[in-house]
């Protein structure tokens, strides 16, 4: 009998979850001239983002600067349900960041007030199917507005609460 959440365990892997939150983080912590990286919490987000396929298609095509603002000025429904899935996928980002940490893809940094910064400087793989690239393209788009925008403008945009 086929399982019908294959495609979401294939697509939504941890090491892929690990790979989509160190993307995101190591262009953050590229824009901002590798002074700072992501708040913890704020590390929270990317999944929901970038598994969400609308809400990663919206991103993925975008250009930076401003490529979340104008991802949301498209389509201001993709923030619908943000909360309700980092909640439901925290414990698959606990796993990920885990395994990023565990493979030194990513590093807490004890001065900065917990922030998570890079431990690579390239990634580990260079993917060639369309979807995986999709979603490595909403990662970086997350990770510049990240850089871009304060943690009360991220909240307020993205309508969430920690």
């Amino acid at each position: 009998m086929i399982d019908v959440l294959f495609e979401q365990r294939v697509t939504q892997n941890t090491g892929l979850a690990a790979e989509a939150i160190w993307v995101a983080v190591n262009e953050a912590y590229e824009c901002s001239g590798r002074t700072e990286g992501v708040s913890l919490p704020f590390g929270f987000l990317v999944l929901p983002i970038v598994f969400h396929q609308r809400t990663a298609k919206a991103l993925s095509s975008k250009t930076s600067p401003g490529a979340l603002y104008k991802a949301l000025a498209e389509d201001r429904e993709i923030t619908v349900g943000l909360q309700n899935r980092m909640k439901a996928m925290s414990t698959r980002t606990f796993d990920a960041l885990s395994i990023a940490f565990h493979t030194d893809l990513l590093l807490l940094d004890p001065d900065h007030n917990r922030q998570l910064i890079p431990g690579r400087k390239s990634s580990p793989v260079a993917h060639v199917t369309d979807d995986v690239k999709v979603i490595m393209g909403a990662s970086k788009r997350v990770g510049q507005a990240f850089a871009e925008m304060t943690p009360v403008q991220l909240a307020a945009n993205l309508n969430i609460h920690f």
